[in-house]
């Protein structure tokens, strides 16, 4: 079944490493589905007022979230990096390709999509829904409380406040598929989405449906020497790669050998 896809990732140009992977590999990606994959296509989500002299030569295929208020969702004193604005400027984009997409694919600039397997996963896939390959069955509260977001004072002040929401899993943020009717009861529900925890633990809160895919995604760490990730990539039936925390030289070096044998083509 063919299915048009849209790759949302999460942006930010503040560190070398993330400048890299816009430069390097999100770049050439965007230029080939551009080119040759109609039923694929791949957006970078910037938070409003970030500059755009990053992202400028990759023109619509950057969202801004124009919601220059995004912070007044999030208390002053529960606000970190990232909250909330990853989670505005996802339920932005959803909101603007709603209608438009038979899948959604959340993921991080430090990801790598193996366009081949990618696509015949997507394509072959009896049904797409709130799914990725990590995944906290049952979890999600305990989780909370174990990352100490549950006490007095703090974030949530009783495991109480999160009745009113059916989900009790989440699937990581690294990569997570949402169906259409997922993406849409998103952005319809604004009004119930917790702007003030992790985005990926919010999105949990909201379907008490998942499913957890084997073999879907590949770690690879920066302790793997630059040549064994080139064998795992090349062996590999993954269609999604995470490289886990890279220094930018590490990730500089695994992209000089890539460009020799595109293995995400």
């Amino acid at each position: 079944m063919s299915r048009r896809t849209a790759v949302l990732v999460i942006a930010a140009d503040h560190q070398p490493v993330y400048r890299h992977y816009i430069q390097s590999y999100w770049t050439d990606l965007i230029e080939h589905t551009n080119a040759a994959c109609p039923d694929l296509d791949v957006f970078l989500l910037i938070e409003s007022g970030m500059s755009r002299q990053a992202f400028v030569h990759l023109g619509d295929n950057v969202i801004q979230d124009p919601d220059t208020n995004y912070r007044a969702l999030v208390p002053k004193r529960h606000r970190r990096p990232g909250v909330p604005g990853i989670l505005s400027k996802t339920v932005h984009a959803l909101d603007v390709l709603g209608g438009d997409y038979d899948a959604f694919f959340r993921t991080n600039l430090s990801s790598m999509i193996k366009v081949t397997p990618f696509q015949q996963f997507v394509h072959n896939k009896d049904e797409i829904g709130y799914s990725g390959a990590w995944v906290w069955d049952d979890a999600l509260r305990s989780d909370l409380v174990a990352q100490n977001w549950v006490g007095a004072g703090r974030i949530i002040e009783d495991l109480s406040e999160l009745d009113r929401h059916l989900g009790n899993t989440f699937v990581s943020g690294s990569g997570f598929f949402l169906n259409p009717a997922e993406a849409a009861s998103r952005v319809a529900r604004r009004n119930e989405i917790r702007w003030d925890i992790a985005d990926d633990v919010s999105v949990g809160l909201m379907f008490d449906r998942h499913e957890q895919l084997a073999d879907f995604s590949l770690v690879l760490s920066p302790s793997i020497a630059i040549d064994e990730m080139m064998s795992r990539l090349r062996a590999t039936s993954a269609s999604h790669i995470r490289l886990q925390h890279f220094p930018v030289e590490t990730a500089e070096a695994l992209w000089q050998e890539i460009q020799r044998e595109p293995l995400w083509k």
